[in-house]
This record gives structure tokens, C-alpha cells and sequence, in this order.
């Protein structure tokens, strides 16, 4: 898959973003991402979900929001689907920002179980604001619930670009690491939360995300 890797193993499944620029998520790519993450779903494996050395996404296609149209709803339609799936993934689920993280690609990290963040000069934002879009309806709730209340204004509203730390004190992210332990302490933290009970987990973890995806479900566009 271009722009993707999948590899799954023994119970355990890892994904790579990497298109070699800065992993936009085009239709296409969420499409291959979609369709990975159900493949690992059907394994019942605990889910990993990197990118590309300092980037992990720029988040949605840029030329595509620029262009609207029937591909720039597409683009985001895939996007609600890669939110719903998320929120129900039926195992662990570890994502390691190996870098910036923009927009739709900040919104997956507040979906994850557990969030690393590399170490650096890099920016992580909800910048839709600060280039000319309304925060989606189905946005701003799962804003509202994964970040810290102090930083809610500076992030959705003002669209204050973040540095790892000031990430990290937001809610997007659980810890930094720097960049040669990033993915081993990923893999760790994965490997510990696949030896818990999977039934236990599973169940929990529907009901963690049971009152934001019933609040954000009526608003995401899964056509």
C-alpha cells in the first residue's frame, strides 16, 4: 500500500504513515489506514499507529480543502469513519507522533489509549481556525473531552500551535521520548497494555468511549 505499511504478528499490529512528504490524509490514504485498522481489528490485535521521522501527519489534504467539492467530501467522509474507528477499536491502541501533528491528525491522538510524543521543535495543532474553517461539528466534542479544560480556548478557538511539552500539559499526548527510544517505548507501552485481560479491556474501553461517540455519532458524515 502506498504511502502505508501494515505488519501484524503474533497478536500484535503496527502501522506506518509514510508518503515520504508529510503523511496528508487524503482519501486515499484513509482509505489504506481504514482498511488496516480493520484488518488488525479482525486479529484482535493491540494496534500501534506511527509516522514518518518528523512528521507524523499534516492532517487532512490541503489542496483538497482548498478545492472542495465532491473529492473534499470524500476526504472527509473517510475522516469520519477513521474517527468512529477509533473510538471502536476493539483492542489496545498506542500511537507514537514521531513529529508534527496537525489538525486531523492532532484528533487522532485524542482518540488513542496511549499517546508518545517526540521530543523536538515540533508543532502540534488544531489550526483549523487560523486557516479560514469552522472547527467540524463532530470536532469539537471530541476536543472538549480529551483536553485539558485550561487549554481547550488556546487550541479549538484561538488555534495556538503547541510545542511537544505544552502538548503534552494539553492532553495530547501521555509522554515525550526522544527520537532514538520513541518507537521501542511505544512497542513497550503496547506490549504492556496487550498482557491485560482483552474482554476486560475491551468492554472498558466501550464504555469510556460510550457518552463521546453517542454525542458525536448523529454528526459524522459515514456515507
Amino acid at each position: 500500500m502506498s504511502g502505508l505499511t501494515l505488519t501484524l504478528n503474533k497478536g500484535i499490529a503496527e502501522v506506518t504513515l509514510d508518503d515520504g512528504k508529510v503523511n496528508a490524509l487524503s482519501e486515499a490514504m484513509l482509505e489504506q489506514l481504514l482498511d488496516a485498522i480493520a484488518r488488525a481489528a479482525a486479529a484482535d490485535a493491540a494496534l500501534l499507529i506511527v509516522g514518518r521521522p518528523g512528521c507524523f501527519s499534516g492532517g487532512y489534504d490541503r489542496k483538497l480543502i482548498a478545492a472542495g467539492g465532491p473529492a473534499c467530501d470524500a476526504m472527509r467522509a473517510a475522516g469520519d469513519r477513521l474517527t468512529l474507528a477509533l473510538l471502536d477499536y476493539p483492542a489496545p491502541l498506542v500511537m507514537a507522533s514521531t513529529g508534527h501533528a496537525m489538525a486531523k491528525a492532532a484528533f487522532m491522538l485524542l482518540l488513542a489509549d496511549y499517546r508518545l510524543g517526540l521530543d523536538g521543535a515540533y508543532s502540534i495543532a488544531l489550526n483549523e481556525v487560523a486557516i479560514g474553517m469552522t472547527m467540524p461539528d463532530a470536532a469539537m466534542p471530541q476536543a472538549r473531552a480529551r483536553l485539558a479544560p485550561q487549554w481547550l480556548n488556546r487550541c479549538a478557538l484561538q488555534a495556538q500551535t503547541l510545542n511537544p511539552q505544552q502538548a503534552l500539559e494539553a492532553g495530547f499526548y501521555d509522554e515525550l521520548s526522544p527520537a532514538d527510544a520513541l518507537l521501542q517505548r511505544a512497542r513497550d507501552k503496547l506490549q504492556q497494555l496487550a498482557a491485560l485481560d482483552r474482554r476486560a479491556y475491551r468492554e472498558t474501553r466501550t464504555l469510556l468511549n460510550a457518552p463521546l461517540r453517542a454525542q458525536i455519532l448523529p454528526l459524522l458524515n459515514l456515507g
